[in-house]
Parts: C-alpha cells; structure tokens; sequence
C-alpha cells in the first residue's frame, strides 16, 4: 500500500505552464483535487508551488505575512486568460475556498482575494 505522501506527491505535475505561460491540463487537475494534507500542506503549496503555476508570479502573486492569525493571499490574473484558469480551477474545489482558503472578494479586472487561516 503506497503512503499518502507519496500518492500526492505522484499527482503534483513536473511542468505547471506551458512554455507559452499557459496552464497544463494536469496543473489545472492537481488545483481541482488538490486536498491539504501531510504531505502537502496549504502553506506549502500556496508559498512554494502555487506561483511557479502563476504566469507574472512577480506581479500577480502576493503572499502577506501572518497578521492576526491569518495569510493574505492576492492572485490578480492581469488579463491573462491562463491565470483566469487557475482560478476557475481554485474556485472549483472546494476544500481550498471553503475549508482552507476563504475567498473573501473580487474586484473587477481580476483581482482575487483569499485569507488562510493559520
């Protein structure tokens, strides 16, 4: 029987965007399946894996420090119809946005934002 450390790290994709900076499909599946866990737990994945599947990571991708228990995350997409798909991917599971990662608001021209509590 395989570990559950090694049964997520089999799904974790070795490429995340495309050489264009678009979003592999087994990128996008590992977002919509991701479950935190052990091996992989949330702040790992958003502060280390997370941006290198967000195309402009350096402007699009914020991580605010613990402030009052919790992690801000800020995704703004930049127009770029391959970050919308990583939150469309997001959005759709559930165990990020309702029990890990609260999306607390949208503003228009795709600017997401999260709070991890911690």
């Amino acid at each position: 029987m395989e570990s559950e450390e090694t049964n997520q790290k089999l799904l974790l994709p070795d490429v995340l965007l495309d050489v264009n900076g678009y979003p592999t499909e087994e990128w996008l599946e590992f977002i919509r399946n991701y479950i935190p866990d052990n091996s992989l737990p949330l702040l790992k994945f958003v502060s280390e894996i997370l941006p290198y599947g967000w195309y402009m990571a350096d402007w699009g991708f914020v991580l605010h420090r613990k402030y009052k228990g919790k992690i801000k995350l800020e995704l703004h997409t930049g127009g770029w119809s391959g970050n919308e798909e990583v939150i469309s991917a997001i959005l759709s599971n559930k165990w990020l946005t309702h029990f890990k990662m609260q999306y607390v608001m949208r503003k228009a021209g795709g600017h997401y934002y999260f709070e991890i509590t911690v």
